[in-house]
């Protein structure tokens, strides 16, 4: 079992801001209204925050930082640690449901919040390549690994949390109770998944390590696998898979 780091939620000015821009606009709340919802002055709100915009994902720069404290210090493998960072922003979104579903209708009400989200994506991707980069050993297709694998596990990810918020939003009216066992069952599949991923990963890594060529190991040297944001995970991992076989 992976241990968490604690503190990742999104505070209350975070959710409370995120929920005021969903009911109100987003164009018609002020950043006056945002300071008055969260119970701080304007200033505090922009030494703080910065911009309407940022507030909308301080939450994810918080544990963007607890991703990378957790990268720092593991002692898992390299490819398994990725995985746990990757399920660590997963139980994130889903600990913080209510955060979570508001922040999915606001970017869906303000399409232009969505190039900020995929700067936030490429950031997670960034860390995870970056630790590999820094913890795989060295070989010919370390980068090419570094960089594919990152790829792979944030589209696996970013596919079932968008499984996870369709299935939020439909099933709102059912019981607490059934609400969290769904949530778990998306997570440990989503950790199956990402396992499997891992699992391919780490037997081309073995192959390079024996020394066997491509011939005879049945399996490419570089990795190319082109990877639709809007594709969902079996394609993904099917993806990769060919890619890699």
């Amino acid at each position: 079992m992976v241990n968490y780091p604690a503190n990742t939620d999104p505070g209350p000015a975070v959710a409370v801001a995120i929920e005021l821009l969903v009911r109100q606009g987003y164009d018609a709340t002020s950043v006056d209204d945002l300071a008055d919802a969260a119970g701080i002055s304007r200033s505090t709100f922009f030494r703080k925050f910065g911009s309407k915009e940022d507030i909308v994902f301080a939450d994810h720069d918080r544990i963007l930082a607890r991703v990378q404290e957790l990268l720092s210090r593991t002692t898992a493998a390299p490819l398994r640690s990725v995985v746990d960072a990757a399920l660590l922003v997963f139980d994130h979104h889903v600990g913080n449901r209510k955060t979570s579903l508001a922040r999915h209708e606001l970017l869906h009400q303000v399409p232009a919040l969505r190039d900020r989200e995929l700067v936030m994506t490429h950031r997670y991707q960034r860390a995870f390549r970056n630790h590999l980069l820094s913890a795989l050993p060295e070989g010919e297709s370390r980068e090419l690994t570094a960089v594919a694998f990152a790829a792979s596990v944030v589209a696996v990810h970013n596919s079932v949390l968008r499984q996870w918020l369709r299935a939020a939003v439909d099933r709102e009216h059912i019981e607490g109770e059934a609400r969290e066992a769904e949530a778990q069952e998306l997570a440990a599949r989503l950790a199956r998944d990402l396992g499997a991923l891992a699992d391919t990963f780490a037997s081309v890594s073995a192959c390079e390590a024996t020394g066997a060529s491509s011939a005879e190991s049945g399996r490419p040297a570089v990795v190319v696998a082109v990877l639709d944001p809007t594709a969902g995970t079996e394609q993904i991992l099917e993806a990769v898979r060919d890619a890699l076989t």
